[in-house]
């Protein structure tokens, strides 16, 4: 009675042990310790369902653990002879192991990380697994750098899913939502978050990835905004699109539910009518046919209404349907591209690395966009910068800027800076010109602006599709010519120009 749990009839076996793992299916169990306060949750995996590996995504808090050990905990109670607090329609397997990789098993006795950890347990799991056991695996991918967890929970989830055992497991990689979606035989499921009260629902929906949702638990939690401002600047254009994509098809989602819920008060409504109508028919047959025609007639347009309002929810959860697989096939698309350019950019870097120039105090050193040679006042810090004295004006330069060593003989010696006779223009026209031209010109404009000089400079690079002012105003921001830059005022071009504050 405390557990709410069905019990057999005397000399009958607990109908809901099946002797072949072909499926277990949940339907609206409670985890025994919570009491109460247990949120019913349903799911199903295996050959029956069409899918072995069931991936539960979502946020943090949301319940996605408490699925995983009500599972764990369920099975072994029915396997135990113990009734199962789950509604009519449960049924588990009789399993041959039943085996968790769940929470953070870090040791400092025997020297071990939360990573190395579940690494331990998920080799001991692969050596005793059989495709009649139950994998339950928490976080997976964790502890680790995020490439090579992801990697190898794919592969370790593609291991699974050929060894033909149940398998659930959670995680917060992406890159495994398209996996399980692309898969056969693996399926994605997600613990519901409410976007308008920022908490969890602690309910479990199968077919749909979940978001992770890491910034919004974290402003609920009392971090500054300015903090989550800055986090969202770093999330890739790929993250943040599948992201957005979730949530659109989440909301789509959810308004789907709602026209569900009217068309089932519509078809009660409908019901409750055709049945009072039906009662009334009853006592106006004394009064005539007319009067029975009447309420005929009633009740058919009720009907009508009614069936119409069906076919409209049909036809939108018919869109709904085609909109989560575009989605989810995007989604999937956005996350290719992003890896790819992710190695890309590694590559490149690789490439470029360079170790920090052998530069001395008193060399003379040549500085990227600057004309004139600079004095060396001390050599490489830590952090790959050297002082250099240029005329008057002392800099911290990074060594990546030193374009080349002054050979002895050549120095040339420094001058106060003293403007030319003749001013350089204050503006400069770049539309028209490929990157790489426009780039050369703002920086002979730079150098010549302030030899003679001008406090400003006005860059004209046109609207356009912004290629060209990026690249302009990249190249402005880690200037050490440049003082500051702006747009200029809608009025003198609004974002076509670039208004710069050349360094006195």
């Amino acid at each position: 009675d405390h557990l709410k749990a069905p019990l057999p009839r005397a000399g009958e076996e607990p109908h809901w042990l099946l002797p072949q793992p072909s499926l277990l299916r949940l339907v609206d169990a409670r985890h025994p310790l919570l009491g109460d306060k247990a949120v019913p949750i349903s799911l199903h995996l295996g050959q029956q369902a069409g899918f072995t590996v069931l991936l539960i995504t979502g946020p943090n808090t949301g319940g996605k653990t408490v699925a995983l050990k009500t599972v764990g905990l369920l099975s072994s109670m029915a396997q135990a002879g113990l009734p199962v607090p789950a509604d009519a329609g449960s049924c588990l397997p009789v399993f041959d192991g039943i085996y968790a990789d769940i929470g953070d098993e870090q040791s400092i006795e025997q020297s071990l990380s939360t990573f190395s950890a579940h690494v331990t347990n998920i080799v001991s799991i692969l050596r005793s697994l059989t495709p009649r056991s139950l994998v339950l695996l928490d976080e997976l991918g964790a502890g680790t750098d995020p490439a090579e967890g992801s990697a190898l929970a794919r592969a370790l989830l593609l291991h699974l899913l050929r060894e033909g055992c149940l398998v659930v497991a959670t995680t917060h990689h992406s890159e495994l939502k398209a996996l399980a979606h692309a898969t056969p035989g693996m399926m994605n499921a997600s613990a519901e978050f409410d976007p308008e009260t920022l908490a969890p629902t602690y309910r479990l929906r199968i077919g749909v990835p979940g978001q992770s949702n890491a910034l919004t638990i974290a402003a609920r939690l009392g971090v500054p905004s300015t903090v989550l401002e800055e986090a969202r600047t770093f999330l890739s254009p790929a993250h943040r699109e599948v992201e957005r994509l979730l949530a659109a098809l989440e909301e789509e989602r959810r308004q789907v539910e709602k026209e569900h819920l009217a068309q089932e008060e519509a078809r009660r409504q409908a019901e409750a009518l055709r049945q009072r109508l039906d009662e009334e028919l009853t006592s106006l047959k004394k009064e005539g046919l007319r009067e029975i025609r009447e309420a005929r007639l009633r009740l058919q347009q009720a009907i009508d209404q009614a069936h119409r309002r069906l076919q409209e929810v049909e036809r939108l959860l018919q869109r709904a349907e085609v909109a989560r697989r575009d989605a989810l096939v995007e989604a999937q698309r956005l996350l290719e591209e992003a890896r790819q350019e992710e190695e890309k950019v590694a590559t490149l870097e690789h490439e470029l690395a360079l170790p920090p120039p052998p530069v001395r105090p008193g060399e003379r050193v040549r500085i990227r966009g600057i004309g004139e040679p600079g004095l060396v006042l001390s050599g490489p810090t830590e952090r790959g910068e050297i002082e250099v004295l240029l005329g008057r004006w002392r800099l911290r330069i990074p060594w990546e800027e030193v374009e080349g060593v002054e050979p002895p003989g050549h120095e040339a010696p420094f001058t106060p800076h003293i403007p030319t006779p003749s001013a350089p223009p204050t503006e400069l026209e770049v539309r028209g010109l490929t990157v790489e031209e426009a780039l050369s010109a703002v920086e002979r404009q730079l150098d010549a602006a302030f030899r003679a000089g001008l406090p400003q400079l006005r860059i004209v690079h046109g609207k356009g599709t912004g290629t060209l002012r990026r690249a302009v105003r990249q190249l402005l921001s880690s200037h050490p010519l440049v003082k500051s830059y702006r747009s200029a005022a809608p009025q003198e071009g609004g974002e076509g120009v670039t208004v710069v504050e050349v360094a006195s």
